[in-house]
């Protein structure tokens, strides 16, 4: 029997300079992915992504870029290699990557958006005093929104911006809410808290505007039908339809994060991979699940490490992504019927049960 896997790509937070550089320095592949990247966005990521400072790689401006290109080129490594799951998600930006390994958005369509959100957000912060803070243990969702209601004020509002476990949240707020909410909980209850700043992303009312003026830019991409199923940061469900996909994505981002329960969707898979760089998602997928079989795929030697436990298929020549000069990614059609997602995500509570008599 098969086993059912699950990938996963991770978001803001995970980002280091130097990542990807051995696969870069070995894969002719990613050598193209970034060229073409380069061309696209007019940024040097060979530099950004293995020369630049902390303060750079991590800025609001580049830092997603950097995260996708090095996922979506360690992705399709994989892929060559036989890697083909049952289902995808990614945490907050990670979702862009996501929807290129559901082969919704190709490459360019998924760079040039996240570039324009990117851009819009770094320009959005300048005027802001907007960040986040941390909270990962002792509250529950109806605490924590409460403690968010009655610290904010009309003009100094905070939210719950993500849900990562059942315990740990990101809130999201002004800088004098958000000060006001970590006093609160450092004096009166002794908890841990931490701010971690907006690069790890709003994801509340605050980004209306940012929501606004992103909106035309969609209709300029093209979202296509999903080969793979997607498990949506905003409604922590699995679309298999291009337009739900694009409709998820675009709400994503003025809306919570419900990670805690986008892993439940993981529930009917095996194994889970996280591709991309750190390994905070395996860690909180193993608060939910311990019995799985978990792996982070970073680098070259993590690829060497997992590609004999579950790649079967053997690479052909139909099966290698080309990306042309004139931007447009030419990929395999993957025969794979989506409704098999039902039979692998079933949940026992997604049945009614009669008592019997």
């Amino acid at each position: 029997m098969s086993k059912r896997i699950g990938v996963v790509f991770p978001g803001y937070g995970e980002q280091f300079v130097g990542m990807g550089k051995d696969i870069y320095d070995e894969v002719r592949i990613v050598q193209e992915f970034f060229e073409q990247a380069a061309g696209t966005a007019d940024i040097n990521f060979v530099k950004l992504l293995f020369a630049s400072s902390d303060e750079e790689i991590s800025s609001i401006r580049y830092s997603y870029l950097a995260i996708y290109l090095f996922e979506v080129s360690l992705y399709e490594v994989l892929h060559e290699k036989g890697l083909r799951p049952d289902f995808v998600a990614g945490y907050g930006t990670g979702e862009y990557a996501a929807a290129y390994a559901s082969r919704s958005l190709n490459f360019f369509d998924a760079l040039y958006i996240l570039n324009k959100y990117a851009q819009f957000y770094d320009e959005f912060m300048k005027d802001k005093d907007y960040t986040v803070l941390r909270i990962f243990r002792e509250f529950d969702m109806e605490s924590i929104e409460e403690l968010c209601k009655k610290k904010s004020t009309e003009t100094q509002p905070a939210y719950v911006s993500a849900q990562n476990t059942d315990k740990a949240f990101y809130i999201a707020g002004t800088e004098k809410t958000i000060s006001k909410i970590q006093k609160y909980c450092i004096e009166e209850v002794i908890r841990k808290v931490k701010v971690i700043g907006a690069g790890y992303g709003l994801h509340s009312p605050l980004m209306d505007e940012v929501v606004e003026r992103l909106k035309p830019y969609y209709h300029k991409i093209q979202f296509k039908p999903l080969q793979v199923p997607v498990i949506t940061n905003v409604d922590a469900v699995y679309v298999t339809g291009h337009e739900a996909l694009e409709s998820a994505m675009m709400r994503k981002i003025n809306n919570r994060v419900q990670w805690f329960e986008v892993m439940k969707g993981f529930e009917g898979c095996d194994v889970i991979v996280s591709v991309g760089p750190g390994n905070q998602l395996i860690e909180w997928f193993k608060e939910a699940y311990p019995d799985k079989e978990y792996y982070t795929v970073s680098n070259l030697k993590d690829v060497a490490a997992i590609e004999s436990l579950f790649f079967t298929h053997v690479p052909t020549v139909d099966d290698q992504i080309i990306i042309s000069s004139d931007r447009k990614a030419s990929q395999p059609e993957e025969k794979k019927d989506l409704h098999e997602a039902d039979l692998v995500n079933e949940l026992p509570s997604d049945f009614d049960v009669e008592d019997e008599d």
